[in-house]
């Protein structure tokens, strides 16, 4: 029997948490799996108010309390560090807490893990609903990563990855700057789950625009060199073909961006494995 974990980073979203666990343990029925969840509170300023009755299929609830705030990525990053440093053993499901990742998945992401427990697992969004602005931005998004890696990458932080794959995602710090593009970058063998992503199931979203399009470029910037090397491609296709305004005009931008991504990474306060670890001030076991 494979032991699994829920992953779950979270700043101030107890109340989500309350509507979404009950939902998680509902799931749970039909599976005979030991499922546990991890809360990894990201130096939460509002005071923790989980409290939960009849959980009848979830193994235990644990919360992760950090020192400081280091958002979301990095928060996964030190939940991913944790479990290995506890020499956890079995399946990782990473979810956000505000429950636009449907709880429902899971009873496919633990059925298709079974098959080959090693391969990372990632829900591809099929449809949003969130409002035409941010639909949009996203489909932007899209397109600006498709041009600059060749990759469509329409997935986040819903996945899944087995602890033995663990040493490979921490082996560099582009989980920190993008928990997604690292699943990208570090595993070719991934299974795909199609699912459309709901709405917050309470509260408004802490995330702006401006969050969103430097997220963006967090998650292109993990692909630097991947970029690079499709950028120089496309320059020399246009060197080739096109007169010198064109070339100009198209090279130019290319470039900037090139730019761009190099400098991220040196702009976002990283960890060590070690220094990560330290930000952990406690664990607590809830009693349910």
């Amino acid at each position: 029997m494979i032991k699994y974990v829920i992953l779950i980073p979270s700043f101030n979203d107890w109340d989500c948490l309350n509507l979404l666990i009950p939902k998680i343990d509902k799931v749970l029925h039909s599976l005979k799996e030991e499922v546990s969840i991890l809360i990894v509170n990201d130096g939460s300023t509002e005071k923790e108010n989980l409290s939960f009755k009849n959980l009848s299929f979830l193994k235990k609830i644990e919360v992760l309390n950090l020192k400081k705030n280091v958002k979301a990525q990095i928060a996964i990053t030190t939940g991913l560090s944790f479990l290995k440093k506890k020499k956890f053993t079995g399946g990782i499901i990473v979810m956000d807490a505000d429950g636009q990742d449907n709880p429902e998945q899971i009873i496919d992401i633990i059925e298709e893990s079974k098959k080959k427990p090693n391969r990372t697992i990632t829900i591809n969004r099929t449809t949003r609903k969130e409002e035409f602005i941010f639909k949009a931005l996203y489909q932007i998004y899209l397109y600006m990563t498709f041009l600059f890696t060749f990759r469509y990458m329409r997935f986040g932080v819903y996945s899944y990855i087995h602890s033995d794959c663990l040493e490979r995602i921490l082996s560099t710090k582009d989980s920190q700057m993008a928990y997604a593009a690292s699943l990208e970058k570090h595993f070719n063998d991934k299974k795909i789950i199609y699912a459309s992503r709901g709405l917050r199931i309470h509260g408004e979203s802490k995330n702006n625009y401006k969050s969103l399009i430097i997220y963006a470029l967090k998650i292109i910037s993990v692909l630097r060199y991947k970029v690079l090397i499709n950028s120089l491609s496309l320059i020399l296709i246009f060197f080739l073909f096109f007169n010198s305004k064109i070339f100009l005009l198209i090279s130019a931008p290319i470039i900037f961006f090139n730019i761009i991504f190099f400098l991220i990474p040196h702009t976002i306060k990283t960890f060590d494995e070690e220094n990560i670890i330290l930000n952990i001030k406690d664990v607590k076991n809830l009693n349910y």
